[in-house]
Parts: C-alpha cells; sequence; structure tokens
C-alpha cells in the first residue's frame, strides 16, 4: 500500500523518506502496468525466404498485402484451407482447361485475388469486358456443369452453394482480370501494372507541381492588381 505524503501524523523529517518511497513505488507500479501491455506487432512481416506475413498469417508472394486488414485474411486462409468455392473458381480461371501455364510463370497471388474481387474494382480496363460479353465467357466456360460435376476429396460437392459464385465470375472478367488467353493475370501481370499505376500517380504530381509553379506568378499578379483596383475604387 503507499504511504500518503499529507499524513500529518508523520514527523517532518520522515515525510521526505515517504515522498521518495511514494516515487518509486509509483514508478515501479507504472514499468509494472507497461510490460503487462501487449506489444503489437508490425502489420506485415518477411521471413528470410521472402514470404510476407499479415498478422502472422503467410500470404505468400502477396503483391498487394499492405492493403490487407488481418480480419479479411483470416477469412480467406478459411476458404483455402476448406477449399471453398472461390478457390475452385481462382484455380480453374488460373489453369484454364486445354491451356497449359507457360513455363516460368507465377500464378496471381490467391489473397490478391480474393482482395480484388471483393473490391470489385476494374483492375485492368484493357481486358474489363462489359456485361453481356462477361456473361457469355461465364457460359463459354461451362461452369454450371462443373460445378454439378465436381468433387473435393473424393465427393460431390454442393452444387447450389458453388452455383451461388457464378455471378462473382462474371464480375471477374468485367473487372478485366482476365486475360485474352482465358487464364487470370499473373504475378508479373500485376507487378507491371502497379508499377505503371505508380509511375502515372507520380507523373500526375510532377505535372500538377510544374503547373503550379508556372501559374504561381501570373496568380501572384492578378490578386496584386486587383488589390490595387480595389484600393483605386474606394477613392
Amino acid at each position: 500500500m503507499l504511504t500518503s505524503i499529507n499524513n500529518t501524523n508523520q514527523p517532518f523529517a520522515n515525510q521526505n523518506a515517504s515522498t521518495t518511497e511514494t516515487k518509486k513505488n509509483n514508478k515501479n507500479l507504472v514499468e509494472s502496468a507497461k510490460s503487462e501491455q501487449p506489444v503489437e506487432e508490425k502489420k506485415i512481416q518477411y521471413d528470410k525466404y521472402g514470404h510476407t506475413y499479415v498478422g502472422g498469417i503467410n500470404v505468400a508472394n502477396s503483391v498487394l498485402a499492405d492493403k490487407f486488414s488481418e480480419e479479411d485474411v483470416v477469412r480467406w486462409k478459411d476458404i483455402l484451407e476448406k477449399q471453398g468455392p472461390l478457390l475452385t473458381v481462382f484455380d480453374r480461371i488460373c489453369f484454364p482447361p486445354y491451356s497449359p501455364p507457360v513455363s516460368g510463370t507465377i500464378s496471381m497471388n490467391f489473397f490478391d485475388f480474393m482482395y480484388l474481387v471483393e473490391k470489385g474494382d476494374v483492375v485492368n480496363p484493357q481486358y474489363a469486358l462489359n456485361a453481356t460479353d462477361a456473361k457469355q465467357q461465364v457460359e463459354n466456360g461451362n461452369w454450371s456443369t462443373f460445378f454439378k460435376h465436381m468433387t473435393v476429396h473424393g465427393k460431390n460437392v454442393n452444387a447450389a452453394e458453388y452455383m451461388k459464385s457464378l455471378p462473382t465470375i462474371q464480375r471477374i472478367y468485367e473487372m478485366g482480370l482476365v486475360k485474352p488467353n482465358g487464364g487470370l493475370m499473373t504475378f508479373d501481370d500485376m507487378t507491371s501494372l502497379l508499377q505503371q499505376k505508380k509511375y502515372e500517380e507520380q507523373k500526375t504530381r510532377l505535372d500538377r507541381a510544374h503547373i503550379y509553379q508556372v501559374e504561381k506568378p501570373v496568380l501572384e499578379m492578378n490578386t496584386s492588381e486587383k488589390m490595387k483596383q480595389g484600393y483605386r475604387n474606394s477613392i
């Protein structure tokens, strides 16, 4: 129990000792409280093999990891482990039938795929299809038939549950995630797209800065003239 320094029953000489002891005890309490506080880990970490971790979960070669929330990563990992419908969609588009992968090509990261699909924005306007053409691609892919005959661990899946993914598959085509050859954008495609976006953003900032430097003297001159004219009019 802490000793009060305002205790009038204590001799004056002991109050200094009491004060010192109180400060010492207070310091110990603060240090103890600090040690009990959980240390927040960095959201993104990397191991010596180049793997990326978000909230302690390995998201492999993700290029969008800095945009993930830890809650989303946990949910996506569950889909991955349980081989949910969207993992099936991802695998089938990554490696479309009759289109063997090009040697040395790395597929898009599954966590990046989930982030983009759930966000729903157009990723690559060059490949983006309108709703009619995207729907036709879904029909051409015979997805309904594929789900009806699909098995996981040797057992037929709940086709009705998997059919709920059909609108998502259509949206994937509308977002431009699928290339003209029918395959999903690759890791290299995603990296190039991000680099291009950063270049364009940087160029826009530089252009704006240049325009401001050019127009600044003109703006200042116009402001000065307006002030002078206002003064003349007030006379």
